[in-house]
């Protein structure tokens, strides 16, 4: 079946955007890889992935952190350089049961490999490396000849139907020059399909599965192994995930020749296609000689010519949630020499195929190709997040919505979604901090904290532009006064009162999910949150709290639920219970967790401390200077001395991004010392900045 294929040249690559408040960003989530191809998940646990060094490494990450011992490695048994080496991993779907995995890589020789492990029964995070076996293909071969050193595929993947599937290059060279993608007596240049769910000691260590489309000799008699036809070097199939609500169709990013890059698309169990390799490059005419070994040729959804990118990286049509529902169904993808990023609308053609379009791309917003690097993978988490894995820098990033990194940095002034140290001065009005983006000096008038004014600081992006706006809320009048930064415009509008009765509290964030900080207030006498929406200027209020005795609660707004939008909540020192009320499933948690009374005064420091996006419950000890977070992605307890609350250091606890990995990290600020930032780094250690002075307000 011919498809219409979406062309993509460099004078289309901005005809298509999405709305502007769906923006996304990376972070960094491990780093200190070496050469890295593949990120899989662990299917046995939801915080375990793993990385495939194309050395011959498989290294396992566990909440976060990169182990330093490797799950398995086979360094030793293997050649590897250029596109040779480790290259797939797939885990079986009874993995759980019978620790089974399988691994893609090219012996000494330079022949392919598919071999079979057990994990140990012992560590879940060790492999056994004595259990390998090889399976014989054909019924006797434990490897699949290469003639070439290049065109390896190496891409390994289980379908929904449980079958293992196996991507292979056309053997290399150039031009495909033994014609393997035409030819039906050789595994290359094809996509396998076999099953591997076969006792121990089956001979072959697979099956053929009954419905594989050569297994009758129709449409030619050819290997039947064979899934289908016509491939140069498939770098990346992917399932559509049925489990995470997607179709189970397979999306195959074949890298071209001289011209073109494809994506071709396969529904859901549509065995038997030629996708055209030697015959056709993309969807254009190649080397008709000696012509196609069936017809009809499928053309690719989408393709790119040699002035966008001359390498395809296949992804994953996203279906998670964090970045929103303008993401889902999106497939992304990437071009490894041109260090790009885009992705694609999948749309129904009434033909059970699709169309490609909506073409966007996000390299710029991903950080730049600096970045991203040589994207030579994209891996989902057990969530359905993306990750893209950069191969020159040995480093894993995650793909985050923008609101993400806002809710992470309550002072980034300066937009590189790093936290900087930002005191606001009471006796002068003056903003002064520190630039991370270049460690330039920041100083700024705005507001004033003397009588009659007695401004408050209440920082926040209320424009949308990615940057913190110099806000100040004051009391005397109620009066919220922005500089917002995309345009130095200041704005002003009057919600809340901070005088008697009311005593108002300003508790302002992005309750409405557009990327906007919103104006809120907190009302102590009723309860009452009053929330100002960017979005549509609208009004809402909710009853939520006490801030009267006993009680004397604590507004602690956050995104607890990840679903992108600020949580109405309470912190209530009298139990210390957690009341949020999440914003997702407008359901209630209640959590107890902390002691806001003596001799322990905890401090409530809400935060993303575990990267997962969302709002992790910590409070902060200060006469043992403990944090103690109970984080959202485990419901494991973080307990960390940090900071001394106590006289002479009375620290005041800062949590922020101030490293950019996507992060809270741990600091305090110390007044006695002159200002001085102590900030723990997720990922960069121990960070000491210097801003503000005793009397400041961090």
């Amino acid at each position: 079946m011919i498809r219409r294929t979406l062309t993509i040249c460099a004078g289309l690559l901005m005809a298509f955007t999405l709305d502007a408040s769906a923006q996304i960003r990376s972070v960094p989530y491990v780093s200190g890889l070496s050469a890295p191809v593949e990120f899989v998940q662990d299917p046995t646990s939801p915080f375990v992935q793993f990385v495939v060094e194309q050395g011959g490494r498989i290294r396992a990450i566990d909440h976060g952190t990169l182990l330093p011992t490797p799950f398995l490695d086979v360094s030793a048994v293997i050649s590897t350089g250029g596109e040779r080496g480790l290259l797939g991993l797939a885990f079986a779907p009874d993995y759980i049961a019978s620790r089974r995995f399988f691994v893609n890589f090219t012996d000494p020789a330079g022949n392919t490999v598919v071999a079979r492990f057990t994990r140990s029964t012992d560590n879940a995070l060790i492999a056994d490396p004595a259990t390998r076996f090889d399976l014989r293909w054909g019924g006797g071969s434990p490897y699949i000849v290469q003639p070439f050193a290049n065109h390896n595929g190496g891409h390994l993947a289980f379908g929904p139907d449980g079958f293992l599937y196996v991507g292979m290059g056309d053997g290399g060279s150039g031009d495909d020059p033994l014609n393997n993608g035409q030819r039906a007596d050789t595994l290359l240049g094809k996509l396998l399909r076999i099953d591997v769910s076969v006792d121990d000691n089956d001979p072959e260590g697979y099956d053929i599965p009954a419905d594989n489309p050569f297994v009758d000799g129709v449409p030619i008699p050819a290997l039947p192994e064979i899934w289908a036809f016509g491939l140069r070097n498939p770098w990346k199939f992917t399932f559509d995930q049925p489990a995470l609500g997607g179709t189970g169709a397979m999306l195959i990013a074949d890298v071209g020749q001289d011209h073109y890059e494809e994506i071709d698309y396969q529904p859901p169990a549509a065995g038997g296609r030629n996708y055209g390799w030697r015959v056709f490059e993309g969807a254009h005419p190649d080397i008709d000689v000696p012509g196609a070994a069936y017809l009809p040729l499928t053309d690719p959804i989408a393709e790119y010519d040699h002035t966008v990118g001359s390498s395809i990286t296949g992804g994953f049509v996203y279906r998670g949630y964090s970045l929103g529902t303008a993401f889902r169904g999106r497939y992304f993808f990437a071009d490894f020499v041109a260090r790009r990023v885009w992705s694609i609308a999948l749309l129904p053609d009434g033909s059970g195929g699709v169309s490609a379009s909506s073409l966007v791309e996000h390299t710029a917003e991903l950080g730049g190709s600096a970045v991203i690097g040589n994207v030579s993978a994209f891996g989902l988490d057990a969530f359905g997040e993306l990750y893209i894995v950069n191969y020159s820098s040995g480093q894993i990033l995650k793909v985050l919505p923008q609101a993400a990194y806002r809710r992470l940095d309550p002072s980034d002034i300066d937009g590189d979604h790093k936290s900087d140290p930002l005191v606001w001065r009471p006796s002068t009005g003056a903003w002064l901090g520190v630039r991370s983006s270049d460690a330039g000096s920041f100083n700024r008038l705005f507001g004033a904290g003397y009588a009659p004014y007695n401004d408050i600081p209440v920082p926040g992006d209320y424009d949308g532009d990615g940057k913190t706006d110099l806000a100040v809320w004051r009391p005397l009048e109620g009066g919220w006064y922005v500089r917002n930064s995309s345009n130095d415009s200041v704005t002003f509008q009057q919600w809340g009162a901070g005088y008697s009765p009311y005593n108002d509290i300003p508790v302002s964030g992005d309750y409405d999910g557009d990327g906007k900080t919103d104006i809120a207030i907190w009302r102590p006498r009723d309860g009452g949150w009053y929330i100002r929406n960017s979005s549509n200027d609208g009004i809402t209020f909710r009853q939520w709290g006490a801030g009267y005795a006993p009680y004397n609660d604590i507004p602690v707004p956050g995104d607890y639920d990840g679903d992108g939008k600020t949580d109405i909540a309470v912190w209530r020192p009298l139990e210390g219970n957690w009341y949020i009320l999440n914003s997702s499933s407008r359901s209630v948690t209640i959590q107890q967790w902390g002691a806001g009374y003596a001799p322990e005064n905890d401090i409530p420091v809400p935060g993303d401390y575990d990267g997962d996006g969302k709002t992790d419950i910590a409070v902060w000890r200060p006469f043992e200077g403990n944090w103690y977070i109970l984080n959202s992605s485990s419901r494991s307890v973080t307990i960390q001395q940090w900071g001394a609350g106590y006289a002479p250091y009375n620290d005041i606890p800062v949590p922020g991004d101030y490293d950019g990995d996507g992060k809270t990290d741990l600091s305090i600020w110390r007044a006695s010392e002159g200002g001085v930032w102590y900030v723990r780094g997720s990922s960069n250690g121990l960070m000491v900045l210097q801003s503000g002075a005793p009397g400041d307000v961090p």
